[in-house]
């Protein structure tokens, strides 16, 4: 993705370092404070990334998923000074609601969840607000049925992009690959943005409807 964004920003006569991006996982609130939210490092190279992700395996369960955690990480990363253009969403399963929220937080007690950074109980759509506010599309890609409806939600409350990902499928990859990419050089290229995604089409996707 990386390398196909850098090309076709150079055949426009484009920095190719003109984008970042950054991975987080967010998990529940079975798992500690220095699980239920890792991030890397904010990369130009994909192989940092791909390394990043090595480190990353499956953990917790509890039905609905703390996705509240990693909207309210965006949400910090959009404080930032160079903030946030766009933020992409994957996942299995439903955002936790309110409820949930503070059920699931009794797994490991309010008293410890006090003394880490999540002392603050949050809701997902009161993050999925703060990004609204400041126009930051939150494109969806959901794994299953079961999380269908809350990551179309998500995605045309902000603006974005949702479709199914089919991770068994090699066509699942390219997918992902032609979806992120095309959102980057869309930001990246500003007023040629729409241009420069019709560039990428040209030459890279197989096929595509306009």
């Amino acid at each position: 993705m990386f390398e196909r964004a850098s090309d076709i920003l150079t055949l426009k006569g484009l920095s190719c370092n003109v984008f970042q991006m950054q991975f987080a996982v967010y998990r529940n609130y079975s798992s500690d404070v220095n699980k239920i939210l890792e991030v890397s490092s904010w990369e130009t190279k994909a192989r940092n990334l791909r390394a990043f992700m090595s480190t990353i395996g499956p953990e917790g369960g509890m039905g609905e998923e703390a996705i509240e955690i990693g909207l309210w990480h965006a949400t910090k990363e959009s404080e930032t000074e160079g903030g946030i253009s766009q933020v992409i969403l994957i996942g299995d399963a439903p955002a936790n609601t309110q409820s949930d929220v503070t059920e699931k937080r009794t797994k490991l007690g309010e008293a410890y969840w006090e003394q880490t950074r999540f002392a603050v109980p949050t809701y997902y759509e009161d993050e999925l607000q703060k990004l609204i506010n400041k126009n930051i599309p939150v494109h969806s890609f959901y794994l299953t049925d079961y999380a269908k409806d809350n990551f179309q939600k998500i995605a045309i409350s902000t603006n974005g992009r949702c479709e199914f990902l089919n991770i068994k499928s090699p066509q699942g990859a390219r997918s992902l690959t032609d979806f992120v990419t095309e959102e980057v050089l869309r930001k990246a290229g500003g007023d040629q943005g729409d241009s420069i995604v019709e560039l990428y089409r040209a030459k890279y996707v197989k096929s595509f409807t306009s």
